[in-house]
């Protein structure tokens, strides 16, 4: 979906919030964005942190408010609605409660609530502007036709940037999904990538297995036209 302009706003991308909701929120203190302002979350709003259905409702409060969204599916979105319509009832609720730790998603009746189910839904899978392609994961370059290929939209953790001009030219490609440390984001918004990752493990704040956490850890906030880049601590208490 091509998303136009609007003049004398500020264009935000915010990573994968990860059911953080006080960081989020803390990050939109620090941006205080108006309500023109053009925000567009990478996906990945649920699972990990503390407060997945809080996360929803805050961003439909936003919505509510008169903010200017632009909210993109994510793995964990996708995965959570597959699981709903392949799962029997019984296994779909012990995915939600063991694996994405969101049973706050769910009613009495084991079903994901109608307005998280109904949002959910009215998610994209690509936004693209006049300067940049914004995705939860990456783009396949590689193949004829890289927009219908979705999976690679919320799973690709590696977008082959060297087949991308004819099809983008020289925009931008921002993603999350693929958590990177804070010094390589950094350094690929510095340095004006063509390729900007900016998820930056926002849950990841403890002792782990596979990430170090010295380098992770920050929710992330990228002007498309400042080049800045806001980062908030997870702030969150389990």
């Amino acid at each position: 979906m091509f998303i136009e302009r609007i003049n004398g706003t500020r264009r935000l991308v915010i990573s994968d919030i990860h059911g953080c909701l006080k960081t989020f929120q803390e990050l939109i203190g620090k941006v205080a964005p108006a309500k023109n302002d053009q925000i567009f979350i990478l996906g990945d709003y649920i699972d990990r942190g503390p407060a997945s259905s809080g996360v929803l409702d805050f961003l439909l409060q936003m919505k509510s408010a008169g903010f200017t969204l632009y909210l993109l599916k994510g793995n964990h979105e996708v995965n959570l609605l597959n699981a709903y319509s392949e799962y029997d009832k019984e296994t779909f609720i012990f995915f939600v409660r063991k694996i994405n730790k969101s049973l706050s998603l769910l009613n009495q009746d084991g079903d994901i609530k109608k307005e998280y189910y109904d949002f959910f839904n009215s998610l994209n899978w690509y936004f693209e502007t006049d300067t940049h392609l914004i995705v939860h994961a990456g783009i396949n370059f590689n193949c004829d036709d890289p927009f219908t290929d979705t999976v690679s939209m919320v799973e690709l953790r590696h977008t082959d940037i060297e087949k991308a001009q004819r099809f983008i030219g020289n925009k931008a490609v921002i993603h999350g999904h693929q958590v990177t440390p804070i010094d390589e984001i950094t350094a690929a918004v510095r340095d004006r990538k063509q390729v900007i990752p900016l998820d930056n493990g926002c849950y990841y704040t403890k002792k782990h297995k596979v990430y170090d956490v010295n380098t992770t850890g920050n929710l992330c906030c990228f002007d498309l036209d400042s080049y800045e880049l806001y980062l908030q601590r997870n702030i969150e208490v389990e």
